[in-house]
């Protein structure tokens, strides 16, 4: 019998590893898992509202089942929509439209430059409260409009009313910086006329049941005698004889005639 050589045994076989390496994967491993992880089914379900419906309370019918079957698509007609008649439209008077002028989505160039220019101080001092009121929403409105140009502008990629959507926007922020200084100006009015009529005596700021300003007396016949009282005791000068009357007081003489 051939015997191995001590070579042999030391140096492993390469076509013997291989085999080993092969037969390795075909060992069933020792702990091997299920083919599925889901857990498994109930034989029966155990929800007995299951089919009943939330809206109308009722449940299946007999012998009626949850399962869908097989229908003849082939037999079946896809839906057809409904003719619309009658065109839809909306109010025209809704107040949505305001945020547009003359009800069209975008404004041209020409059409942002026709403005006239803004109010002034001196134009709002003759105006009563509710025109200023009035004025000042006006401008508000008109604001909203064209912030909404603006974002319909960046939108659509237009390219072209900014620059006129911006110096209407000026426009209409001087009127409303007139209005807010013209109302300043009547405030600081009125602080300064409360200031005054604290000291007035007819004046009776506490008073809550009538008018406050009360009107004094005054009687017509009655005759002030304080200034002909200073008139007589002021002393009477006396012209004296060294005074030098000027040039523009000397009347001339009158000259002779002759027959």
């Amino acid at each position: 019998m051939a015997t191995i050589p001590s070579s042999r045994l030391l140096r492993p076989n390469l076509a013997l590893a291989q085999q080993d390496t092969i037969l390795s994967f075909l060992v069933p491993s020792v702990q091997c898992a299920r083919f599925s992880t889901s857990p498994a089914r109930w034989k029966r379900d155990n929800n007995k509202n299951r089919g009943n419906s939330a809206v109308r309370a009722t449940g299946l019918r007999p012998r009626q089942t949850l399962s869908v079957r097989e229908k003849d698509f082939s037999k079946q007609q896809l839906p057809k929509p409904v003719k619309i008649e009658q065109e839809v439209t909306g109010t025209p008077d809704h107040g949505l439209w305001d945020f547009f002028k003359d009800q069209k989505l975008l404004q041209t160039p020409v059409d942002e430059q026709r403005h006239g220019r803004s109010w002034t101080v001196g134009e709002l001092r003759s105006r009563d409260w509710d025109s200023l009121h009035q004025l000042w929403w006006v401008c508000v409105k008109e604001r909203n409009r064209l912030a909404t140009e603006k974002l319909e502008r960046k939108r659509l990629e237009a390219g072209y009313g900014d620059y006129e959507n911006q110096e209407r926007d000026k426009t209409v922020q001087e009127t409303m910086k007139a209005i807010l200084d013209t109302l300043a100006e009547r405030h600081q009015a009125y602080q300064e006329a409360y200031v005054l009529a604290q000291h007035d005596p007819d004046i009776d700021l506490s008073r809550t049941d009538g008018p406050q300003f009360t009107q004094p007396t005054y009687d017509p016949l009655e005759v002030d005698d304080t200034s002909y009282n200073a008139a007589a005791e002021a002393p009477i000068e006396e012209p004296s004889k060294d005074k030098i009357l000027p040039e523009s007081e000397v009347q001339p003489k009158e000259k002779a005639t002759h027959a």
